[in-house]
């Protein structure tokens, strides 16, 4: 029993550390993305259009541009355009989040959620980027 008891502890701790062994490629999701999303607010449309930059400057070191441009119909349907960069975490942590440091996303503890298979052999079509509790709606990313 005692043999038993030990084998399945043993193969636990092998299996959760299994994932440990997928190389996470981060370098993956190099490149330009794109969020838009419009909604309808006390009869005026507003509309936002995000375009996120990841750059690799080196191993384990990358930066972000932001380029949000925001129309409302309130305000003459005037695009607003704010420009933000800042650097991201050097690696995911144990919640399989990428954080963002830095200027607005990092402010509101903004994330790119890391799926199980840590973009291991291919670039995603589209990633998550999510922020603290009450601080902004999770944004879908697609490759430009």
């Amino acid at each position: 029993m005692k043999n038993i008891l030990s084998f399945f502890i043993i193969a636990s701790i092998f299996i959760i550390s299994c994932n440990s062994f997928v190389q996470l490629k981060t370098s993956n999701t190099v490149g330009d993305w794109h969020h838009s999303v419009s909604k309808n607010m006390g009869g005026y449309q507003i509309s936002q259009s995000t375009e996120l930059t990841i750059i690799r400057n080196g191993i384990g070191d990358y930066s972000y541009i932001i380029e949000q441009n925001t129309t409302d119909a309130m305000y003459g349907n005037q695009t607003k355009t704010d420009r933000f960069r800042g650097k991201m975490e050097e690696g995911v942590n144990s919640n399989n989040e990428w954080p963002f440091i830095g200027n607005s996303y990092g402010e509101r503890g903004a994330y790119i959620k890391v799926p199980d298979d840590r973009w291991n052999d291919y670039k995603p079509s589209e990633i998550i980027v999510s922020f603290a509790q009450a601080r902004g709606n999770s944004m879908i990313f697609i490759r430009k």
